[in-house]
């Protein structure tokens, strides 16, 4: 009778741990990042390494949540001993939810402080460099990227009500979890596209800069 028990309890000090886990990682990463930028007098760079860090952290929190739903859904035969883990499964689905949503966040500040510094009226700004070695990748890739990058936490912030409000249901609901999944899947493909496309511009705009 306390075997169970204390296999709760072992699943939800996992579930912990892998919160802690993911929180102090990040917020030691962004310190380091930041420290070393200051220590090498290259601030801004060290802000867009940030950047480019968050972005792809939420990308991974976005292919675990994936992934969790995909696998932990329960399709075998042992659906009593699965139940006994669902709810252990939606703790880590909201801990890379809310992951994501806090990446996006970042994601955003830190790139609204490379936005102005790009934009900056001086023939040596980025964005001159760019307009004279290939325009393209400013009008429409750039362009087009500073608005379509404003929802990446509208997107992330509905999944994470979804999965507050659906909660078991997406691992014991075949229509919700193919839904979710789906809204999950399509958001690492935006963050991916985002991502390139502001790539582009900043690799051509390093690479004038030494020419």
């Amino acid at each position: 009778m306390q075997a169970q028990p204390k296999k709760l309890l072992s699943s939800l000090t996992a579930t912990k741990a892998l919160a802690i886990i993911v929180v102090v990682s990040s917020v030691l990463a962004s310190i380091s990042i930041i420290a070393l930028g200051q220590l090498l007098g290259k601030p801004m760079e060290s802000v867009m390494l940030l950047h480019g860090f968050f972005l792809m952290f939420a990308v991974m929190a976005g292919i675990g949540f994936v992934a969790v739903l995909a696998f932990g859904s329960g399709r075998t035969g042992q659906q009593q001993v699965l139940q006994q883990h669902h709810p252990d499964a939606v703790n880590v689905l909201k801990i890379l939810v809310f992951t994501a949503v806090a990446s996006t966040f970042i994601i955003e500040i830190t790139g609204t402080i490379g936005y102005m510094e790009y934009r900056l009226p001086d023939p040596e700004s980025a964005k001159s460099r760019v307009m004279e070695a290939f325009p393209f990748a400013h009008e429409p890739m750039f362009e087009i990227m500073e608005y379509l990058g404003l929802f990446g936490t509208v997107w992330t912030g509905l999944l994470a009500y979804l999965v507050w409000h659906f909660k078991e249901k997406m691992l014991t609901d075949s229509g919700t979890r193919s839904i979710m999944i789906a809204l999950a899947s399509l958001a690492v493909i935006y963050a991916l596209v985002i991502s390139l496309m502001g790539i582009v511009p900043t690799k051509i705009a390093t690479i004038a800069q030494w020419q």
